[in-house]
């Protein structure tokens, strides 16, 4: 597995999570999609139970996002440079799917019910993610962590 190559992948993978966002945000905003078509659905309590859920979900899921994937690349640190960096990709990826999950919840709840918590908490999903873009340079910065730790 070529080092370019991963990321390469990962980071075609963490675009196409942006633009997919950007396409639900454009359709909303030249009206293929309702804007606020769930809120004269939903009752007062439904629609403060999905308000909650959104930025628990956002308080709960850029963190776990964040430091777990740094946890388990330190914590398994030592390992032979192929299997790491398969676990490299697979943390990655993971990573830039929890961000994803977050910041296309917090669109269609900003879109659906006209929520600016949402967009708020969309706001720092999006920041996390342009945080977490695969480079080269972290790649060998955990790399080379992992080869002092198998020293």
């Amino acid at each position: 597995m070529k080092k370019e190559d991963v990321i390469k992948s990962l980071k075609i993978n963490c675009l196409f999570s942006i633009f997919s966002i950007i396409i639900v945000i454009v359709a909303f905003e030249t009206g293929l999609l309702i804007k606020g078509a769930l809120a004269g659905v939903m009752s007062a309590t439904a629609t403060y139970i999905l308000q909650t859920a959104d930025i628990m979900l956002t308080v709960l899921l850029i963190p776990l996002a964040i430091k777990g994937f740094t946890n388990k690349l330190t914590k398994s640190a030592g390992m032979s440079e192929e299997k790491y960096i398969k676990l490299f990709v697979k943390k990655s990826v993971q990573r830039i799917f929890l961000l994803f999950v977050v910041l296309i919840v917090n669109v269609f709840t900003y879109y659906g019910i006209n929520y600016e918590g949402a967009l708020y908490c969309g706001l720092f999903a999006l920041a996390s993610i342009i945080y977490s873009f695969p480079t080269m340079r972290v790649m060998d910065m955990y790399l080379e962590k992992n080869k002092e730790a198998g020293k």
